[in-house]
């Protein structure tokens, strides 16, 4: 709550001060064309649930046990969808997360945290490290407003934070990010 706070107090002023500059300019709400799904997305309580039933069988295994994790743009999004319902004040609503030519995409809609709601698109890319999966933010909009590199960095640290997590006691051997979904391998520990 407190890094929130702090990501608000930076960001809100010079975002404000960009809204009014460029107030019929629609900087925050569009401007641009922002990564859009390839195809809907849909958004199910069951999808999320079958998800989190495999990470839990695929991180429960026996040490030296194999995996094979496979996660799609809906059961993903299910997932995030499903956990964002759980906090009454969540600052991200309607989000999208797809898989796409080796990338991670994301959108969503900000609210409580800017002067106005606003668009957010996050583009990002993954790779292991040290049998972990590391995520690496590579671009995040706020409509047409780029976000600095800083504070991608910030973004980019702390969602690895939480995606170590959950890797416990796993080591990662490959990860493929195709069409629609993502493939995780690796080896209990």
């Amino acid at each position: 709550m407190r890094e929130r706070r702090e990501l608000v107090r930076i960001l809100l002023p010079i975002l404000m001060l960009v809204g009014v500059a460029c107030g019929p300019c629609n900087l925050l709400t569009g401007g641009t064309e922002q990564p859009t799904p390839p195809h809907p997305i849909v958004v199910s309580t069951e999808a999320a649930g079958q998800l989190e039933s495999r990470i839990q069988q695929n991180l429960t295994g026996q040490p030296g046990q194999q995996f094979i994790l496979r996660m799609t743009d809906s059961e993903v999004t299910s997932l995030v969808s499903t956990e964002l319902a759980k906090y009454s004040e969540s600052p991200l609503s309607d989000p999208q997360i797809w898989f796409t030519k080796g990338k991670i995409y994301g959108t969503g809609k900000v609210s409580n945290v800017l002067p106005i709601d606003a668009e957010i698109h996050i583009v990002a890319s993954a790779r292991i490290e040290d049998g972990r999966v590391l995520v690496v933010i590579e671009d995040v909009s706020a409509g047409a407003v780029p976000i600095p590199q800083s504070l991608l960095d910030t973004v980019s640290q702390s969602i690895n934070e939480t995606v170590d997590e959950l890797q416990l006691d796993v080591q990662v051997t490959a990860l493929e990010i195709l069409e629609g979904e993502a493939i995780v391998q690796g080896v209990r520990r």
